[in-house]
């Protein structure tokens, strides 16, 4: 299709604001290494909460619930909604957030020196810059270029490759330029744009099947009135062949830290209550609210999309785009679709020079040179980033199969990063013999499934590994040394976690001022989860006419969310009183 003046005067518009933010806060940025990465270590709870909605929400996220809900229903965003039990969601506000912040780190590797001693974490610390650092994140970079390559190609007809260069250019200007300054100002006013373009979407799909009636109609028609129903219910059917999947993701896939990006903003934040709040806006929001919209036009798609297979299922929502909405707001769509683009790409990019310089560079090839040299050096690693995430766009075919591998090996890595916290005997070693077993048991479930099971559920594939790998970790915490004990005292006296499983550091050293919250955060985790679950799927009732289901459900949900906003007072005095 070609797009008429409106809709392209709207897309150069939100390209232009975008550079001209970067560049007004260049020079904030420029002051020192935490200026540039963490911001200071100055944002306000609603910036850096409304942020971290904007890196998660990238260009492939309605793509991606649109073939979840073709392949398993409403059903299918269990593997999205489950996580907001998990280190992005409750168990991250409540518990992980305020960690994070007080240990004053800037990358989650630095936490590695910072709670273990030896050469081995050292050569942790390298490692883990490296992978979850560098390729973890321009890999995911590689997989979001291929997305809006696809996505340009069908819904403007310009040359993809010409308008990905124009707007990685932009997006490397702001983000070199006024480093995460840039990126979480940017990241607000992208968040509104992509919100206001999923929700027209929704809309214009809606009116066009006739409503909530004549999209169960015409869902009936493609699939049979049963099936329908089936797709249109919001836990799966015991029995069905998602539900063991499901059963996973609820009780053991959550178990881990906040990802690199929400990670970022937590140790960005101003306070730990303010660390806490933003982790919780985010899962309020982006896990709790941001799907719907999608959902809805991913149902649209596959009723009136009936060509469409379900492995292709992606494309029905660029056409409803392209074929659905007016000049004015296709050219917003598109806007908030490049939106998505870019505020996860400025994301992975700062994140990935963070640890580039601060946990490579810095730390093992050019120590102790001025704020300046390491300013310079890490806009020089936002552009290598860049470069390396470009390649693998390029290469995507054929690094597939061994990103399949690689995503593996961290199974079962999850347990032994809640573990550190909480159990003084936890050392390097244990990570590093979690991502080995990871790895090793993702090989030999491999060979088993491929001899005895070959349509063995991903659930039982995942179970099988996250069950080696902690055998392998728990073996080896106990076959080795701990950390040595002034390095786990300074890191108690620091970060101030909960005094169980720390017996010897707590009884040698009973100065420290651990954190008696436990309870009221384990009242928070629990509450916390109800109130975003109730009103997650209160707004899911309204939407499909379940007017009952939404009152109730939208009752608990503010009730329990008030609870949570005074217990946010509460946390505020225990942190006030040990500062």
């Amino acid at each position: 299709m070609h797009l008429k003046a409106l809709d392209i005067f709207i897309i150069v518009s939100f390209l232009a604001f975008s550079v001209g933010a970067g560049l007004v806060l260049s020079k904030r940025a420029g002051r020192s290494v935490d200026e540039f990465f963490v911001s200071g270590r100055a944002l306000p709870w609603w910036l850096a909460g409304i942020s971290m909605v904007a890196s998660a929400f990238s260009i492939d996220t309605p793509l991606g619930i649109t073939g979840l809900v073709a392949k398993d229903g409403i059903a299918g965003v269990w593997f999205a909604w489950s996580f907001i039990l998990g280190g992005t969601g409750m168990l991250g506000a409540f518990i992980f957030a305020p960690l994070f912040r007080r240990s004053k780190v800037l990358t989650t590797a630095e936490l590695v020196e910072l709670r273990y001693s030896g050469h081995e974490a050292a050569a942790l610390r390298f490692f883990k810059g490296i992978y979850f650092g560098v390729l973890a994140n321009c890999i995911t970079m590689g997989w979001v270029m291929k997305a809006v390559v696809t996505f340009v190609k069908t819904a403007t007809g310009w040359d993809p490759l010409v308008v990905l260069g124009v707007v990685l250019l932009i997006t490397l200007l702001y983000t070199a330029a006024a480093g995460l300054w840039g990126v979480v100002v940017t990241d607000f006013f992208q968040f509104w744009i992509s919100i206001a373009g999923t929700i027209a979407v929704a809309v214009f799909a809606m009116r066009h099947v006739g409503g909530m009636s004549g999209l169960v109609t015409a869902l009936s028609r493609r699939y049979g009135e049963a099936n329908a129903d089936s797709m249109l219910e919001f836990f799966p059917r015991i029995g069905s062949e998602f539900f063991p999947i499901f059963f996973i993701f609820i009780t053991l896939k959550w178990w881990s830290n906040p990802t690199e990006a929400v990670t970022q903003r937590i140790v960005s934040s101003k306070t730990p209550k303010d660390a806490s709040l933003a982790t919780f806006l985010f899962a309020l929001i982006h896990l709790g609210l941001d799907y719907w919209p999608m959902i809805v036009a991913a149902l649209v798609s596959l009723a009136i999309y009936p060509e469409i297979q379900t492995a292709h299922a992606e494309e029905g929502y660029v056409r409803l785009i392209v074929e659905l909405l007016p000049s004015g707001l296709i050219g917003m769509v598109i806007a908030a679709m490049l939106a998505a683009f870019m505020s996860t790409i400025d994301t992975h990019t700062n994140v990935g020079a963070a640890y580039m310089i601060n946990d490579i560079y810095r730390r093992f090839i050019v120590k102790g040179a001025s704020q300046r040299h390491y300013v310079f050096a890490s806009r020089v690693a936002t552009l290598i980033m860049l470069s390396i995430a470009a390649f693998i766009a390029y290469e995507l075919d054929s690094i597939k199969t061994a990103w399949f591998w690689i995503s593996k090996m961290t199974a079962g890595y999850g347990f032994v990063l809640v573990a550190r916290w909480f159990w003084w005997r936890v050392n390097a070693w244990s990570e590093i013999s979690a991502l080995l077993g990871s790895l090793f048991g993702s090989i030999l479930e491999f060979f088993i499934r491929k001899r005895f099971w070959p349509s063995l559920p991903f659930g039982y594939q995942f179970l099988f590994v996250l069950i080696f790998s902690s055998m392998c970790w728990i073996g080896v915490t106990f076959l080795t040394k701990p950390s040595e004990e002034e390095r786990l005292k300074r890191f108690c006296e620091k970060v101030r976690p909960y005094r169980f499983g720390w017996g010897p550091i707590a009884r040698r050293y009973p100065e420290i001022a651990w954190n008696n919250d436990f309870l009221l955060n384990l009242v928070q985790f629990v509450v916390g989860a109800i109130s975003v679950y109730s009103i997650c799927f209160s707004v899911g009732s309204l939407i499909f006419g379940r007017y009952t289901q939404a009152i109730i459900l939208g009752a608990v949900g503010v009730v329990s969310l008030a609870f949570i906003i005074r217990t946010f007072n509460w946390m505020q005095k225990e942190e006030e009183a040990h500062v």
